[in-house]
């Protein structure tokens, strides 16, 4: 079995997404677990698979502001990669340990992560049950941010982590943003809503989330990154390597790589 950690450097919207399902489809042909952590070359949002692009975001936004998009082929919701790290943790079904359940996974997962937080001294807990929209009913969805579920990771009641879920007949792929600094909190800004609901989803976001910077004003995100790993690793019962991409892995991850498609 394998058991392996990629700590990942910055990467375009196309690769993220297209060595995430490399990864699951590894997982679905062997028996493994990989633990990954990367980051965004530029400003991108990642909307949820069954998401529409033209309906969600607004798009002359986008381009004034050069943010880029893609599709996650997970669910959920929007959100905003801008200084943030994300992280993928993805494994072959029938390893117990991660969890039989989506539920069960997201509480094994959040587990790993608090402990990484914890060592960058960031006390945290899981959010027990899902939050209301607590918008009015008719209007536009809130942004993953707004919407945290069972097992998410809030801190003084604020939502840190935002996390997704794609599980296959064969294998699991979860994977999520840890926002270092407000920035993530500008979406409503580049998404196709009216001005009255971007300025009430503009303070929810800074009454209900929370980010790193404003936990830790002097933090060093190398060891954030490093402690994160040491949690998976502490956490979880297995012996995680650490092992960088090979040439032949990135050739095949962007083999796979697909542009965005608006519709």
């Amino acid at each position: 079995m394998i058991f392996r950690i990629i700590d990942d450097g910055p990467h375009d919207t196309a690769f993220n997404m297209a060595a995430d399902l490399y990864l699951l489809s590894l997982c679905e042909q062997a028996p493994s677990i990989f633990v990954r952590l990367y980051s965004w070359e530029r400003p991108s949002i990642t909307l949820g698979a069954a998401e529409k692009p033209r309906e969600t975001l607004d798009m002359a936004a986008i381009s004034e502001k050069d943010v880029a998009w893609i599709r996650r082929p997970t669910g959920g919701r929007s959100v905003l990669h801008d200084h943030d790290i994300t992280y993928s943790c993805i494994f072959s079904n029938g390893i117990r340990e991660m969890g039989t359940t989506l539920m069960g996974t997201y509480e094994v997962i959040s587990n790993c992560l608090m402990k990484g937080l914890a060592l960058c001294g960031i006390n945290c807990a899981a959010h027990e049950s899902a939050l209301d929209d607590q918008s009015p009913r008719g209007r536009a969805r809130l942004p993953c941010f707004l919407s945290p579920n069972r097992h998410e990771i809030m801190v003084k009641g604020k939502k840190l982590v935002g996390s997704a879920q794609k599980r296959t007949s064969n294998a699991v792929l979860q994977h999520g943003s840890i926002p270092l600094t407000p920035a993530f909190r500008m979406l409503p800004d580049l998404l196709n809503v009216e001005q009255d609901q971007r300025k009430a989803q503009e303070r929810l976001l800074g009454q209900k989330t929370i980010c790193i910077s404003e936990l830790l004003p002097e933090f060093d995100v190398k060891e954030i990154r490093r402690n994160l790993l040491r949690g998976f690793r502490q956490t979880l019962p297995f012996p995680l390597e650490s092992a960088p991409w090979t040439a032949r892995e990135l050739d095949e991850i962007r083999c796979r790589q697909e542009p965005s498609a608006i519709s």
